[in-house]
């Protein structure tokens, strides 16, 4: 019996020291990418973030060289069945959660397209976090996922 406790409690030990592992630290967008789009057009750029951390954030804003503006937006479906977009002066990203920008949910608006956007192309976002700071990304063209 005695043979068996010490590997038991091992065993116990090595589950609950990964159950409090430490989370990975950072911030980080992944998934990232655009609709292709025509100049004077709205375009639209989708990722995840992962927060990391072990702590809450906020995305507060965005910009690009490829529109006027970078504007946090959410499509909702009202009560009529009808779809609408609505800014966002903030998304919150909890702690060790991910947040993903998605065609029909979140996503980042570039308004009024100072040129074309097409599948292939790199644009420019950076995103401005409340904690974590500017985090500039290189974003693909792709046809939708």
């Amino acid at each position: 019996m005695k043979k068996f406790v010490f590997p038991f409690i091992l065993i116990i030990t090595v589950i609950l020291l990964s159950a409090c592992a430490p989370s990975s630290g950072v911030l980080a967008i992944n998934d990232t990418w655009a609709r292709s789009a025509f100049t004077g057009d709205n375009g639209a750029v989708y990722f995840v973030i992962e927060n990391g951390t072990d702590k809450a954030d906020a995305l507060i804003s965005a910009s690009t060289d490829v529109a006027s503006s970078a504007e946090t937006h959410m499509t909702m479906v009202n009560s009529q069945d009808v779809v609408t977009m609505q800014m966002q002066d903030a998304v919150q990203v909890p702690a060790g959660e991910d947040i993903p920008f998605e065609p029909g949910g979140l996503h980042i608006m570039l308004v009024n397209l100072t040129r074309d956007l097409k599948v292939g192309d790199t644009i420019t976002l950076t995103l401005q976090f409340e904690k974590a700071g500017e985090i500039t990304l290189q974003v693909e063209v792709k046809e939708q996922p």
